[in-house]
């Protein structure tokens, strides 16, 4: 019943952005408030049974990233047991939930923010601790190519976990995997 009401909330708060007429919707959040004249909301499916609805500050066509000193997103889950996620240097951001990757019973989350005009971005690998999304591992990631879309980026290999990253190294494209340890 209360995932049902954080996602009628949520729908609410999405057609209450697109009504200029209504100013603020409060978020069964503590952390923020969703202003509709400041924010947009997107709704991702990261698996069968989750949704994530990313909280993110609106931004003109013209900025290129230099209009505000700010620029973070907050995601927020629906399955409740998972703490909003707030993350900077973002105006957007894909994610994907990956299977329980050290043994204590939460999947991990893979997080690429979304910035203004590059194919280059971060990669971050995020583990549920102590009730709060902790930072395991990062790296580059190019995704406009195909060849390792986000739920590719973790491979396993004898008993091991990798996070694959992309760099350019003496003018040539590298993919590296960067071993996991929590």
């Amino acid at each position: 019943m209360n995932r049902l009401c954080l996602l009628i909330l949520i729908a609410i708060a999405t057609i209450s952005c697109r009504n200029k007429s209504v100013s603020e919707v409060s978020v069964t959040a503590k952390t923020f408030v969703v202003d509709a004249n400041k924010h947009t909301v997107d709704t991702l499916i990261i698996n069968n049974n989750d949704t994530a609805f990313v909280v993110k500050n609106k931004v003109s066509d013209k900025d290129k990233g230099t209009e505000s000193e700010v620029y973070e997103i907050h995601v927020m889950f629906s399955n409740k047991k998972w703490p909003v996620l707030h993350f900077k240097n973002a105006i957007g951001a894909d994610l994907y939930v990956v299977e329980d990757l050290d043994g204590d019973d939460e999947p991990e989350l893979l997080l690429r923010p979304e910035w203004f005009n590059s194919c280059w971005s971060s990669i971050n690998l995020f583990s549920l601790k102590e009730g709060g999304w902790h930072l395991v591992k990062s790296g580059g990631m190019y995704f406009c190519a195909d060849q390792h879309p986000l739920p590719a980026r973790i491979e396993k290999q004898n008993e091991k976990y990798y996070l694959i990253t992309d760099t350019i190294i003496n003018e040539k494209f590298v993919v590296d995997g960067k071993e996991i340890e929590f």
